[in-house]
């Protein structure tokens, strides 16, 4: 299969991964992240078929010009995976009411600015939505506070777009492990290859829908 994929939050693990993944697999990617540098680079490493769209999440009008470039550029989008976190929480003490309201802007917000603006197209080719999840989003996590409260939130938007979106595959990946880079896994973690694959996996999914998946290390 070939389209249109577009990766939201591309830094140096599973943004990354899942763009070589995808356009390796034949789809044109469009990259967006703050980080413009970083996207640039790998949009050159990747050459034709990727596209760096320096986008801010969090800004409605800035991801609805990424979308139309990136549209505008390889045609309507099929494929949307969420992969922006704004960071980690702290401990009680520590944790504040900016902290939060900041994660939850990238993380929730900022997915369903990335959804509305790709909707039109995902519906119209029964396309997929990744949600990069995590098992913080049904446990506590005392050590970070702010995670602990946007985790579920971010969990319920995938859960209710999903319920929502019939003709749209929306999966809530829940990744129990840590995530290394390529070429850099310790034992007790998954790499960012593997998980790319499982997001391969399910963008290329023609009759099954998986609505959530666990991904750990074995």
């Amino acid at each position: 299969m070939t389209g249109t994929a577009v990766v939201a939050g591309v830094g140096p693990k599973i943004g990354e991964a899942v763009a070589r993944e995808l356009h390796d697999a034949g789809y044109d990617v469009g990259l967006f992240a703050r980080s413009e540098g970083f996207i640039e680079e790998l949009a050159a490493d990747l050459g034709t078929g990727a596209l760096a769209v320096p986008t801010d999440v969090t800004d409605e009008a800035s991801v609805q010009a990424g979308m139309e470039t990136v549209r505008e550029a390889f045609g309507p989008i099929s494929a949307l995976v969420l992969n922006a976190t704004g960071g980690g929480g702290r401990p009680v003490g520590q944790a504040n009411a900016d902290r939060l309201r900041d994660i939850f802007d990238v993380r929730v917000s900022g997915s369903l600015a990335c959804v509305n603006a790709a909707l039109s197209d995902l519906r119209e080719n029964e396309g997929t939505v990744i949600f990069s999840g995590t098992t913080y989003a049904d446990s506590l996590v005392p050590e970070q506070i702010e995670w602990g409260a946007v985790g579920p939130a971010a969990r319920g938007l995938s859960k209710s777009l999903a319920t929502a979106l019939d003709d749209v595959q929306v999966t809530y990946v829940r990744i129990g492990s840590r995530v290394d880079p390529v070429g850099q896994v310790g034992d007790d973690a998954l790499s960012a290859a593997a998980v790319a694959s499982q997001y391969r996996e399910l963008v290329e999914r023609e009759d099954a829908v998986t609505r959530e998946l666990d991904l750990r290390q074995r």
